[in-house]
C-alpha cells in the first residue's frame, strides 16, 4: 500500500514538473518572439537604402504555388535582420513584419512568410504572396483571417510607400501540396493564405486588390 501511494505521489510531482516546464518554454518563446519583432520593425523604420530586385509575372488567369507551409525544416537563426515591410490589417488588429523571400528568416515558425513565386508591392500588375500559420498559438499571426470579408482592407508599409488592398475574393482549397491563385493578371495584388478554421483538409486564400 505505502508502495503505491509512494508511487502516486513521484508520478503526480512528475507531471506537475513538466507541466510547469512546457508552460515556461511557451511563456519564453513567445516574449522571445516579441522581442524580435519589437527590434525588426525598428530597423524597418531606419531602413533608409532601396533594394533593387527583378520579378518576373505572370500572364495566367490562375497561378499554381507549391504548398510549404507542412514540410518545412527552419534552423534557429538570431541574426538580426530589416524587415522587408510590413502587413497591417485593421479589422484583425494585426501588424507584423516580413522578411525578403531570399532570407534565412522568412519561414513559417516564427513569421509571415513571403513565397518564392510572390512579387514586390511596386511591381506592376504582380501578386504578393504570404502565408501564415493560423491556431491559436504564438506563431499563429493568420489566425483572425476567419474574421475577414469581401470590402475589407489590408496594407502593406514597403519602401516608405503605403499600399492599400481591398478583398475581392475568398475561397478555399484543399491541401495537395499546391495552391491554386484566382486572380486577375491586370491587377495589382495581394494574396494572403492560410490553413482554414476547423478544417485541416483545406487553405482558405484571400485576394485583395490594390486600390
Amino acid at each position: 500500500m505505502k508502495n503505491n501511494l509512494h508511487f502516486t505521489i513521484t508520478i503526480s510531482v512528475i507531471l506537475i514538473f513538466l507541466g510547469i516546464t512546457l508552460i515556461s518554454i511557451n511563456f519564453i518563446t513567445t516574449k522571445r518572439d516579441e522581442v524580435f519583432s519589437t527590434i525588426n520593425l525598428s530597423l524597418l523604420e531606419e531602413k533608409k537604402e532601396e533594394e533593387s530586385v527583378n520579378v518576373e509575372t505572370s500572364d495566367d488567369n490562375e497561378n499554381v504555388v507549391n504548398d510549404e507551409s507542412d514540410n518545412e525544416n527552419v534552423t534557429e537563426n538570431t541574426t538580426y535582420e530589416y524587415y522587408l515591410a510590413t502587413l497591417e490589417i485593421p479589422k484583425i488588429n494585426l501588424s507584423r513584419g516580413f522578411y525578403d523571400k531570399s532570407s534565412s528568416l522568412n519561414s513559417l515558425t516564427n513569421n509571415i512568410k513571403m513565397l518564392k513565386e510572390s512579387s514586390y508591392p511596386d511591381e506592376t500588375n504582380g501578386n504578393v504572396i504570404l502565408a501564415g500559420h493560423s491556431g491559436n498559438y504564438y506563431n499563429s499571426y493568420f489566425g483572425n483571417l476567419w474574421k475577414l470579408e469581401k470590402g475589407d482592407l489590408a496594407y502593406i508599409h514597403y519602401n516608405n510607400v503605403k499600399y492599400t488592398y481591398k478583398i475581392t475574393n475568398i475561397y478555399t482549397d484543399s491541401k495537395d501540396g499546391s495552391v491554386i491563385i484566382k486572380r486577375s493578371p491586370s491587377k495589382s495584388v495581394l494574396t494572403l493564405i492560410t490553413c482554414t478554421k476547423d478544417d485541416e483538409s483545406t487553405h482558405t486564400i484571400y485576394i485583395l486588390e490594390r486600390i
